[in-house]
C-alpha cells in the first residue's frame, strides 16, 4: 500500500441507488424540479477534515455516471453508502483497485453491517468520521492500514465543528440540502438503527448552525434545508435557543430557506417550539407513527407514541402549517389480527402521508436483532442480488414472526394496495386542506420560481393523463384554491408523491404475492426451519 502525501487527488463518491427502491424515487424528484433527494452529508462533512493540500472532486452516482476516467484521476477514493448499496460499493472498489486507487469506505453500511463490509475497502470507517479522521489520515500518509477505524463514543460536536464542504456539490440539482444540527435520540425503539449509529442526543452550537446557514446563503443556495438529522427535539431547551437565533437570522436575510425535519410525536406537546418552527417556515416533519396497535408499540419500546392520540398530534402540527409524513411497519410482536385495519383507519384519521410502508426488518446490530437472536428467531444474514430490491420493502421479516408470516404479508399487501388509491389519498388531502394553517415566509427567487412553474406544468400534464386520478386531483386543487390557498403547495406535492408511491406499491404487492405463494408451497413451519438452519450454519 503506497503512502499518500503532498498534493493527493481525492475523489469522493456516492454510488447510485437501484431504480427499484424507496431511497431515491427519481421520477418523483424530476416532476418536482430536482434530480435527487440531497447530497450525502456525511461525505461532505468528512471532506471538511481532509488536508488543504489535497485536491478534491465529488461525484454523486445518483446524478452522474462514475467513469473509469474519474477513478483513474484519483489517488484516493472515498465512498459512502448504506447496507443495501454493498453491491455497487464492491463494484466501485474493484474498479478502483484495478486502477491502483486506494479506497476508503464509510457510512451507515459499514457501521451497521461490519462483517459484510470488512475488507470491502482498503480502509473501512465505522460510525462517525470525526473521532478517527486524524488516525486515518496519518495511516494514509504512512501507507499502512488498520483495516477498520472505529471509536464507539459519540463525537463531541463542539470540538468537531468544521463546516461541510457544500461547495463540492451542485446544490441546485437536489430537492433539499441536509444539515446535521443534531445527532442521536433519547429514545430506545428497539428496531431503530439511528440510535445504534449516533447514540444519545448531541447538538451543534447556535453559532455553528448560523455559520452553516451563512455558508449556504453565500454559495447562492435558496430552498429547503432538512434540519436534523435525527430527532429535532432530543434536547428541547437547546433546540429552542437555536430556533430563536435562526428566526432572527432568517428575518435579517429575508427568509432564503424553508425547512423539513424529523421528530417524535412529542413535538405536538411543545407549543413554543411549534411557534418558532412556524416563524422559521418549517413545512414538513417526518414522524414515525409506525402502527395503530398500542400493544405492538409498547413491545417495541415506542411508548412515546402511546401517550398522545396520533390524530390529535398530526392535527396540532397542521395548525402550525406543518405537513406530516410518516412511516408504517407491520410485523411487530404484539400485533393483533386486525393490525392492518387499525393502520388504515389511523392513517385516514391523521391524514399523514405514508412515505414508508414496510415489513419489520431486524437491521444488524439493533436491539431488535439482538433480542431475536437470543430468542432463536433471527434468520440467516443474506445479501440482495442486483435483480432484487435494494430496500426492506420486500425483504423484511427476517425472523420468525409472532403472527403467521403469510398473514402479515397479506396485510402488508392490502395496506399498500389501499393507501395510495386516488379515492383514499384525496380523502386525506381534503382533511389537510381543512386543517393546514400556513404562514409561509420563503419566497422563491426568480430562477427557482421558473423551475417551479415548469415543474407544475409537468405535474398538471401527467395528472391529467392519468384518467383515474385526474378528477380527484383537479377537484382537490380547486377546493384548496377556493378554501385555503396556503395548502396548494401541499396538495400538489402530495399528488406527485402519491402517484409515485402508487406505482411502487403495485410492484411491491406483486413481489409480496410471489413470496406468499413460495411460503405456501413449502409450508410456513418448513420455511422457518430452513431459514433458521441457515442462521445456525
Amino acid at each position: 500500500m503506497r503512502a499518500h502525501t503532498g498534493r493527493v487527488r481525492c475523489l469522493l463518491v456516492r454510488p447510485p441507488f437501484s431504480d427499484a427502491t424507496f431511497y431515491n424515487p427519481r421520477e418523483m424528484f424530476r416532476l418536482l424540479g430536482g434530480e435527487s433527494a440531497a447530497p450525502p452529508l456525511g461525505l461532505l462533512i468528512a471532506a471538511a477534515y481532509l488536508p488543504e493540500s489535497w485536491e478534491l472532486r465529488f461525484i454523486d452516482g445518483d446524478l452522474d455516471p462514475i467513469e473509469d476516467a474519474d477513478l483513474a484521476w484519483a489517488d484516493v477514493l472515498f465512498i459512502t453508502g448504506k447496507g443495501p448499496q454493498i453491491l455497487p460499493i464492491r463494484a466501485l472498489v474493484g474498479r478502483a483497485r484495478a486502477l491502483g486507487v486506494t479506497t476508503v469506505v464509510g457510512g451507515a453500511g459499514p457501521t451497521l453491517q461490519p462483517d459484510d463490509f470488512r475488507g470491502v475497502g482498503d480502509y473501512v470507517v465505522r460510525g462517525e468520521c470525526e473521532p478517527v479522521i486524524e488516525e486515518l489520515l496519518a495511516d494514509l500518509a504512512a501507507g499502512v492500514s488498520k483495516g477498520v477505524y472505529h471509536r464507539p463514543e459519540g463525537t463531541d460536536l463542539a470540538k468537531y465543528a468544521r463546516l461541510p464542504r457544500y461547495d463540492l456539490a451542485e446544490l441546485d440539482r437536489y430537492m433539499f440540502v441536509g444539515m446535521s444540527y443534531t445527532r442521536g435520540c433519547p429514545f430506545t425503539c428497539e428496531f431503530c438503527a439511528q440510535i445504534e449509529i449516533f447514540g444519545k442526543p448531541r447538538t451543534r452550537s447556535v453559532e455553528h448552525v448560523l455559520a452553516e446557514h451563512q455558508l449556504l446563503y453565500d454559495l447562492g443556495y435558496r430552498g429547503m434545508i432538512d434540519l436534523g438529522y435525527d430527532n429535532l427535539i432530543g434536547d428541547i431547551g437547546h433546540t429552542t435557543r437555536v430556533l430563536e437565533a435562526l428566526a432572527a437570522w432568517n428575518r435579517e436575510h429575508h427568509h432564503p430557506f424553508f425547512y423539513s425535519t424529523e421528530a417524535t410525536m412529542n413535538l405536538a406537546r411543545q407549543p413554543r417550539l411549534l411557534e418558532l418552527m412556524r416563524d422559521n417556515d418549517f413545512r414538513y416533519v417526518f414522524m414515525g407513527i409506525e402502527s395503530g396497535d398500542e400493544e405492538a408499540l409498547a413491545k417495541t419500546k415506542k411508548g412515546q407514541n402511546i401517550a398522545m392520540d396520533p390524530e390529535r398530534a398530526v392535527s396540532v402540527l397542521n395548525s402550525y402549517g406543518i405537513v406530516v409524513n410518516t412511516g408504517l411497519i407491520l410485523g411487530f410482536d404484539g400485533e393483533r389480527p386486525d393490525a392492518a385495519d387499525r393502520m388504515l383507519d389511523m392513517v385516514q384519521r391523521t391524514a399523514a402521508f405514508p412515505t414508508l410502508v414496510l415489513p419489520l426488518h431486524a437491521l444488524p446490530n439493533t436491539g431488535l436483532s439482538r433480542r431475536l437472536a437470543r430468542e432463536g428467531r433471527l434468520f440467516a444474514a443474506f445479501e440482495m442480488t442486483e435483480e432484487e430490491r435494494t430496500d426492506t420493502a420486500t425483504t423484511g421479516l427476517n425472523f420468525v414472526t409472532a403472527r403467521p408470516r403469510v398473514e402479515v404479508l397479506r396485510d402488508l399487501a392490502r395496506v399498500l394496495d389501499t393507501l395510495y388509491r386516488p379515492e383514499t389519498h384525496y380523502a386525506r388531502v381534503a382533511r389537510i386542506t381543512e386543517r393546514l394553517e400556513t404562514r409561509y415566509a420563503f419566497v422563491p427567487p426568480p430562477k427557482k420560481l421558473a423551475q417551479l412553474s415548469l415543474a407544475f406544468a409537468r405535474i398538471a400534464t401527467q395528472m391529467t393523463r392519468d384518467r383515474e386520478t385526474a378528477p380527484y386531483f383537479w377537484r382537490a386543487l380547486g377546493r384548496a384554491l377556493v378554501t385555503n390557498p396556503g395548502a396548494l403547495t401541499a396538495v400538489i406535492g402530495q399528488a406527485v408523491m402519491n402517484a409515485n408511491y402508487r406505482e411502487q406499491a403495485r410492484s411491491y404487492v406483486a413481489a409480496l404475492e410471489r413470496q406468499i405463494a413460495e411460503i405456501e408451497a413449502v409450508g410456513e413451519d418448513r420455511f422457518n426451519r430452513e431459514m433458521l438452519a441457515g442462521a445456525a450454519a
